[in-house]
């Protein structure tokens, strides 16, 4: 006969903050590889590293602090008369390669301090329109 072990369950309400990044396709390979160090590397990846590692109230689990998860992929558009792409072309389609960073803010967090996080990372953000997304207040599951 076999036991099993359950953990107790608890929610704890956040916001998700969700950032696509691009990256080189070196430093894309080096991530998806597990290559820490390629974060730290690119300078521009440095710059928002700073600030989720400088705002205290993001990425907050407790035990672990400065949390994030990346994901590897690639960002399609085009850009229209009037931008001024860092890639790609006028009229034409391009392919960035990018990463997604995703942490979390505790949902009682005042609008103020999550627009004065969500200013940072937009100022050291390098794309001339960057892609951040704000979640609505979810719920996380974590272990009591």
């Amino acid at each position: 006969m076999s036991t099993t072990t359950t953990s107790a369950a608890r929610r704890r309400a956040v916001r998700a903050i969700k950032v696509y990044w691009p990256v080189s396709q070196q430093t894309l390979a080096s991530v998806a590889a597990g290559d820490i160090a390629a974060l730290e590397a690119d300078p521009s990846l440095g710059e928002l590293l700073h600030v989720l590692e400088t705002s205290p109230e993001v990425g907050d689990f407790g035990l672990y602090t400065d949390v994030f998860e990346v994901g590897v992929g690639a960002e399609g558009f085009t850009a229209v008369h009037g931008a001024t792409p860092a890639l790609g072309a006028i009229g034409a389609r391009a392919l960035s390669p990018t990463l997604t960073f995703t942490t979390y803010i505790d949902a009682r967090t005042t609008d103020d301090e999550v627009s004065w996080v969500l200013s940072r990372i937009m100022d050291a953000h390098p794309w001339e329109v960057p892609v951040i997304e704000l979640s609505a207040p979810l719920d996380l599951v974590l272990r009591a």
